[in-house]
């Protein structure tokens, strides 16, 4: 049997970008197959397109997180469901603020992660963004 993938905040960019860019792509913010969750990557953006952190990498971070715990919760999971984080930040000067978050954060998970210092993100002001892949665990 085929299995649904179920979509979860779905959007277009025209509206999420208010004029930004014009390429009208649609995406979500997670995407559901069974216990298995893709998560969209989260920065200083909210869930309503609001930037929190200007300039604060650790502060990006920790919206980044808040962001996970609703989107996470909405698709029937856990915090502590996470497996893997990928990290990207913009310069090696971030990545020891946006790790202490994680590291307090993602305590006692004991995730998969990898970091990875990139020349820029998809806006000049984003310093982070972290990718998410959980798994759902049966109880």
């Amino acid at each position: 049997a085929m299995t649904v993938h179920e979509r979860f905040r779905k959007f277009e960019t025209n509206q999420w970008y208010r004029g930004q860019q014009t390429l009208n792509s649609q995406f979500c913010m997670v995407v559901k197959d069974g216990n298995w969750l893709a998560i969209r990557g989260q920065t200083g953006h909210d869930l309503d397109g609001n930037f929190h952190g200007l300039g604060d990498a650790a502060e990006q971070t920790e919206q980044a997180i808040r962001n996970l715990r609703t989107l996470m919760t909405e698709a029937g999971g856990r915090f502590e469901d996470i497996c893997k984080v990928k990290v990207w930040v913009t310069d090696r000067a971030f990545i020891e603020p946006v790790h202490r978050v994680l590291a307090e954060r993602l305590r006692g998970i004991h995730v998969v992660m990898n970091t990875v210092c990139i020349n820029g993100l998809a806006r000049p002001y984003m310093n982070m963004e972290i990718d998410v892949y959980a798994v759902i665990q049966d109880d």
